[in-house]
Formats: structure tokens, sequence, C-alpha cells
């Protein structure tokens, strides 16, 4: 379908800003064990086709019109924790009201999978495009390639001037420097990194179109995402949040939740195959 110039004057606050990301192969993947046995391996190399990748998480304001244009209800199912409790899911907490002051331009947070997808369904016959969830595959090669801090060149690394991160030892949010946030920050209040996206770490966790599996051992080599979920339902989630720091925020750390609940760290990004991809409002 074509894409269509009014509809997306129309839905402006939702369409998104768009960055090439050009193409390449890397290194995807580490076994590691955090004492549940060995997960995120093989390494294995990953060649990822160009493709465009949103310059910032879906904001409060564009899923809210979403819901407004369309009268979707989300199942409200959201996922948090407190200093006296482990991960729960809060009948009071839902994505107008996750616990916290959100503004308009801070990223949508205790949204589902599944809700993403509703999304996605919207603005695509809105608009005419095909935007869809990041693979596993690209986010990781773009927070390889971007190198957020120039660990590689010997610089920081991710740090509360880069980016809305949380305490290093687990978890909750930490004010610090630029980062004057405890939750959500507005979207694309630190700097770009070197491909020009903002807040691919912290903020909020991003879900990953892949369902989630233990290890890559029969994972595609061409960056696409994994459609078969082995466990009934669940997805990837990438990046980090305010809430978390240290191994949190490595290009290779995952975590994964259940497609019908939301979590009040967790948003999502949208991506675009590169052909007749949106480059910009």
């Amino acid at each position: 379908m074509a894409a269509s110039p009014q509809g997306e004057a129309r839905y402006q606050e939702a369409v998104p800003e768009m960055v090439a990301v050009p193409g390449g192969t890397f290194a995807m993947g580490a076994t590691v064990d955090r004492g549940y046995g060995p997960i995120d391996g093989p390494t294995r190399q990953v060649t990822v086709a160009p493709f465009h990748l949103a310059a910032h998480e879906v904001t409060l304001d564009a899923f809210r019109r979403f819901t407004e244009e369309t009268g979707y209800v989300s199942a409200g199912k959201c996922n948090v924790y407190t200093d006296d409790t482990s991960w729960h899911i809060d009948p009071d907490r839902n994505w107008q009201t996750p616990g916290f002051v959100q503004a308009a331009d801070h990223p949508v947070v205790c949204v589902s999978w599944r809700d993403t997808q509703a999304f996605i369904g919207w603005l695509n016959a809105a608009t005419g495009r095909q935007y869809r969830l990041p693979s596993e595959a690209e986010w990781e090669y773009v927070a390889t390639l971007a190198d957020l801090g120039d660990t590689r060149g010997g610089g920081p690394g991710v740090t509360h001037e880069l980016a809305n991160i949380g305490k290093v030892k687990c978890c909750g949010g930490k004010a610090e420097g630029r980062d004057v946030w405890i939750e959500t920050a507005p979207v694309g209040s630190f700097p770009a990194d070197r491909l020009g996206l903002y807040d691919i770490r912290g903020n909020v966790w991003e879900w990953q179109a892949d369902c989630y599996h233990d290890d890559y051992v029969g994972a595609p080599a061409d960056g696409s995402a994994r459609g078969e979920c082995p466990t009934g339902g669940y997805h990837s989630i990438r990046g980090g949040s305010y809430g978390d720091a240290g191994e949190f925020l490595e290009e290779r750390f995952r975590l994964r939740g259940p497609e019908d609940q939301g979590f009040f760290t967790v948003g999502f990004r949208l991506a675009h195959s590169a052909e007749g991809a949106n480059k910009g409002r």
C-alpha cells in the first residue's frame, strides 16, 4: 500500500521520525550463565539488511491518540515491583496510570506486546506504511554499532550524562548529573548516539518482534525475527530502563515477558524495512 501524506499529517503525533540504519554483519550473542543455565549464545555471525528505526520510543501522546481513535482497551495487566514486593500485576496500574506522573512526550509504559501490535496495525492502516517492531538482531546490531558511551574507544560507557538509568545495584531509579528523572524522561532528553537514535539505552525497556528463546540455536542469520514461541507467547525485551544500570545496559542483555502483560518499565519503538520507509516528517 502506498504511503498517504494526508494520513501522516492527520496522525502527526503518532508518525515517528525514522533513522536510516546501514546494513552489515556483526557477532551476535555470547553464552552466559546467570545462575539458571547457559543462555544467550552461541555467538554467531548475523547479517542485517539496511532498515529504518524510530529515533524515539512511542510516546504517551501517540498511544493515547490510538486509543481515542479506535476505542481500543488494553487488558491493563501491568507488572510492577516495590521495595517490599517482587514483580506482580497491580490492578490499579495501566498505561494511563503507571504509578508516576508522565507528560505527553514521555514513553508509554504498561503496554503489552499485544498492545504494540494493535497500535502498529492502526498506524499502518492510517498511513499506508508497514511499521513493525525491530527484531532482536536489528536491535543488538544497532546497540553494537552505535556504541553509546564509546566503550570500544575507551569511553565511560552508559552514564547518567548519556541516558536515563538507575542504580547499579538492582533496582530503582536514580537522579544524577544530567539525569534528573527517577522514572521516565521526555523522549530525546539525552544526546543522540552516533546513529542519531535516542534512548536506545535506558528510559524504558523495549518490546522486540521475536518470540523469546533461551539461546540462538536455529535462529535465522539474516536479522529477521523468530516467530514461533516455544513457551506460551513470551517475547523478548531489550535496552534497560530508568531503574537499571550495570549489565542490564549491555547490548547483549535481554529479558522476556508474556505477550498479554505489560511492565511499568517497558515501552516500545517502531522499525521499518528500508524499502519505502518513512525517512522523517
